[in-house]
């Protein structure tokens, strides 16, 4: 790694590269959407550092590797000049409140504790910063790919599905990618596995390998009640965040922070005062009756499962729909006529979402401002309106957060002040 090519100026890039001129390597950079040409550089570097977003079928990624160019991503650069140790945490669904969870239990323990990777912060940012921490990383299966020499102390792969078939050639990629993030443990490391799920529950690791969520696992949830090698670790009711789902999220996270030595006491203090990320089954408050959830992360339909699953039957007005990524949206058609009154779609997947959930009612609009006004009608006091579009958010918007901003935006401009 001599010289260096960083190609994706997003927030990721930038950091690999501050972080490289940090170290006083030759670097160049460049990005596609600045009309860019990558051929310029590829004779004078040994090494490619791709934003996560660019996909294996990038020319740049194919030409790197028919001339032997090493090709990697920002987290494996990282890791590369990290001094410290890692707990990584993937999944199709709930890596980030579960990584949130992790580091706000652990650093109550230990004095030099970091947040990031996929969560918002670059772990290039934390390695600049704070380069012997305890690193919490959220790992996508974008991040895994490129992986190389990436060994994390502890983690968790917290469940899988079908997702992320626009970026990875297959399934079978889609799922290496996530077990290459743990490839590499040896004695001494962990790794926490649903058990429920036999791709996971299988994945090769030279770790320790703890089960969890099957009732004869090392951790299950049971009458309320959280348990983690034979030890109850929280009480459900208690927790703030709604839903199966998140239990589990709290579940992984806290027998994280026991196998790292942290007191029982010191896990449900943190648990039970934790409110919810933004946009991730968000309460926006009670608009005539009306309960209001913002869920605008739920890209997959996995993530539309465990949101609906929440609620009680025949409550649901739902607002989905979004840019496809491939889902298997007949998949969940039982479930939604099971738990909604009515569905909004919207995006460019609507027509596809309203084929596959034949005997749903369904209202189709041009707009989000159109769907909360049709949710808004539809809706009636104690019914709940969940925006969980279980799609990406690319065909209306930059990303998920300016998507969840902008429900958020529309509830309170039609709504009064919530109860």
């Amino acid at each position: 790694m001599k010289k260096l090519l960083v190609w994706g100026m997003g927030v990721s890039g930038k950091s690999a590269l501050e972080l490289l001129r940090s170290k006083g390597l030759e670097v160049y950079c460049g990005d596609d959407a600045k009309g860019d040409d990558f051929r310029a550089y590829l004779d004078m570097v040994d090494t490619v550092v791709l934003s996560p977003g660019i996909p294996p079928r990038h020319p740049l990624w194919l030409e790197a590797e028919k001339r032997g160019i090493e090709v990697i991503g920002e987290l494996e650069l990282a890791w590369r000049f990290f001094r410290g140790k890692a707990i990584a945490i993937t999944g199709t669904d709930g890596k980030s409140t579960t990584t949130r969870l992790t580091y706000l239990i652990l650093r109550e323990h230990y004095a030099n504790v970091e947040e990031g990777g996929n969560i918002g912060r670059p772990f290039s940012e934390v390695v600049l910063r704070n380069p012997k921490s305890l690193a919490v990383l959220e790992v996508s299966s974008f991040q895994g790919k490129t992986l190389k020499s990436f060994k994390p102390l502890g983690g968790a792969f917290l469940n899988f599905s079908e997702d992320h078939l626009d970026w990875h050639e297959s399934m079978e990629d889609y799922l290496w990618s996530k077990r290459n993030i743990f490839s590499r443990q040896t004695d001494g490391d962990f790794l926490l596995l649903n058990a429920l799920d036999q791709r996971v529950a299988s994945i090769p690791t030279g770790g320790s390998k703890f089960y969890l969520l099957s009732k004869d696992s090392h951790g299950f949830i049971k009458d309320e009640r959280a348990y983690f090698l034979g030890e109850e670790l929280f009480h459900v009711e208690k927790l703030k965040i709604k839903g199966w789902h998140n239990w589990t999220n709290a579940l992984f996270a806290g027998a994280i922070a026991r196998l790292m030595g942290v007191e029982v006491e010191v896990i449900r203090e943190v648990l039970y005062s934790f409110a919810g990320l933004p946009y991730r089954m968000e309460y926006l408050g009670s608009f005539g009756g009306v309960e209001v959830y913002n869920d605008s992360k739920s890209t997959t339909v996995n993530a539309l499962r465990a949101a609906l699953e929440s609620f009680k039957e025949n409550k649901v007005i739902l607002i989905a729909g979004g840019k496809d990524k491939g889902g298997d949206f007949e998949s969940v058609r039982e479930l939604v006529k099971r738990y909604t009154k009515g569905v909004v779609l919207i995006g460019e997947a609507k027509e596809r979402i309203a084929k596959a959930w034949k005997g749903v009612e369904l209202y189709l609009e041009d707009s989000l401002d159109g769907a909360v006004k049709r949710a808004l009608e539809l809706a009636e006091p104690s019914d709940v309106i969940l925006f969980s579009p279980a799609c990406a958010s690319f065909d209306m918007f930059r990303d998920y957060k300016e998507r969840g901003e902008r429900f958020k935006e529309i509830v309170l401009n039609l709504t009064s002040s919530p109860q």
